[in-house]
């Protein structure tokens, strides 16, 4: 360290990055602790295909409505339901056709909360394809 003298006091002219050194590890262990809790789980989702069209020879997609209401409640179909009622509906409907999409909408006050609780319903009744709608 290279010491100067003014007015009789002894000045130093380098800087210290020791404290500076510690606070950038420090710093450096935090984030790679914490960057691994901030990625979630996601839900997978298969695009549907837009180039692929409709033949006359393909029969109509039946569609099934669930609609979750600010206040929670469940509609099937434009019908209310409990939500322990939905899981057993949605295995009949999918049991008659299999290949029908369920279309999961919400109102945008309704908890996320219980949207996910809807799609797990769905998933969990063996619906294979649904839709996320507004």
């Amino acid at each position: 360290m290279a010491k100067r003298k003014r007015n009789g006091r002894d000045m130093i002219a380098d800087i210290n990055i020791t404290p500076f050194t510690d606070v950038v590890l420090v710093l450096l262990v935090i984030f790679m602790i914490a960057t691994p809790m901030l990625i979630q789980m996601g839900i997978k989702l298969d695009m549907p295909d837009v180039s692929r069209q409709a033949s006359s020879g393909e029969k109509e997609t039946v569609f099934i409505t669930l609609f979750i209401s600010a206040d929670g409640s469940i509609s099937l179909d434009n019908q209310k339901y409990p939500i322990g009622k939905i899981k057993p509906l949605l295995q009949q409907l999918t049991q008659i056709d299999p290949e029908s999409v369920v279309s999961i909408s919400a109102d945008p006050k309704a908890s996320y909360e219980r949207m996910v609780q809807v799609i797990d319903l769905a998933r969990a009744a063996g619906v294979t394809r649904y839709v996320l709608a507004r």
